[in-house]
């Protein structure tokens, strides 16, 4: 009888106890913050610097095996060797970011963090070509890491000179504008690479014929995105007639934009060509 009842007492502690965790647990389970998938994408710009995990990095493209990516303070980008510049640069653009400006830092030398070697001076040198900006320098200006690092010749693209203080310049500062009304925007912007191009230097860098840019505005109510194709050359044409969808750039590139999004919103997204919608 005795052990009966000690056994009866160990059961019903097990089971008092059993109750008691569950209900713990579920309390705690009840009291977790929900996560907001929209307010995901809006990560600290910290994350850049902090890891090479896509999942995180809403701004990047599809990366394949052979590719390394490149992260800097302000920006990342995929180097390709053989033009001897990026294939592309990524980055977020907040408004507040706008707003700060470092002084122009105009320190151009190598990107120590590739490791075949960037391009450098003697390529540009006597080249005929303005050293371009992919991620502008304007774009940097919120902290001075961000702003040296811009003048990497990693981010650099030989550019014509009334392309990059014109009609480049012209769509660089429209993006900014952007940026600031809608409190945010993503970037990918890179020269279109292909086989045949001219090159200059002892590096023997690629001349590209073209440029483009892809904007994705991911925040509610506004969302939006829109593409541009720019020749490499002076125009004093506005800039809607280079206005493209995000699916054109792709098609161009041959690059997968933002395939971190869901797609049932990007999809539709990327087909857009509204300029005036901005």
């Amino acid at each position: 009888m005795r052990i009966f009842l000690f056994l009866l007492v160990i059961l019903l502690i097990a089971g008092i106890t059993i109750f008691l965790v569950r209900k713990y647990s579920a309390e705690q389970t009840n009291h977790l913050p929900s996560i907001d998938t929209r307010l995901a994408v809006h990560v600290p710009r910290q994350h850049h610097a902090a890891t090479q995990d896509s999942s995180r990095n809403w701004e990047w493209p599809a990366i394949n095996d052979r590719e390394e990516v490149i992260i800097h303070t302000g920006f990342s980008l995929v180097y390709d060797e053989n033009h001897e510049q990026a294939r592309w640069v990524a980055y977020e653009l907040t408004k507040e970011e706008t707003l700060n400006e470092s002084e122009r830092s105009n320190n151009f030398r190598p990107d120590p963090k590739i490791r075949s070697r960037s391009a450098c001076y003697e390529d540009y040198t006597k080249s005929g070509y303005d050293r371009g900006h992919l991620a502008p320098a304007s774009d940097m200006g919120w902290s001075e890491a961000s702003m040296s690092e811009s003048f990497y010749y990693s981010n650099m693209s030989p550019q014509n000179l009334g392309f990059n203080r014109g009609i480049w310049k012209k769509l660089e500062t429209q993006a900014r504008s952007w940026a600031k009304e809608h409190e945010a925007i993503y970037i990918v912007t890179g020269p279109v690479l292909t086989d045949g191009l001219p090159r200059i230097g002892p590096n023997e860098v690629s001349v590209p014929l073209q440029y483009y840019k892809v904007l994705l505005d991911y925040r509610e109510p506004g969302l939006r995105g829109i593409g541009f194709i720019l020749p490499n050359e002076a125009s004093k044409l506005p800039l809607e007639n280079f206005a493209v969808s995000i699916d054109s750039v792709e098609a161009l590139t041959g690059i997968n934009f933002f395939p971190c999004l869901p797609d049932s919103i990007i999809s539709s997204l990327e087909r857009e060509c509204c300029y005036k919608c901005w």
